[in-house]
């Protein structure tokens, strides 16, 4: 399953790290791809593992409970977008 996030400012080297460390040490998420200055975050993740909201709890937990999930990622049943 896949995610879409979008956030309020664009991201900097630091926040991808922090991003991407948070996210991967989630069980269960596949794959993280944002990139420098852009403002969206895909979260590829297997929903047997895991839960979108062990997902956020972790954006939230790296100091980025801002960001907003987006429907176009995924069907939009998991979380409501």
């Amino acid at each position: 399953m896949q995610h879409d996030f979008q956030f309020s400012a664009p991201l900097a080297f630091a926040d991808i790290e922090r991003l991407t460390s948070a996210l991967c040490a989630v069980p269960g998420v596949r794959g993280v791809d944002l990139e420098p200055g852009g403002r969206r975050l895909q979260v590829e993740f297997d929903a047997g593992a895991t839960s979108m909201h062990a997902i956020t709890a972790a954006l939230a937990g790296a100091g980025y409970a801002e960001a907003r999930g987006e429907r176009g990622g995924c069907c939009g049943g998991c979380c409501g977008g």
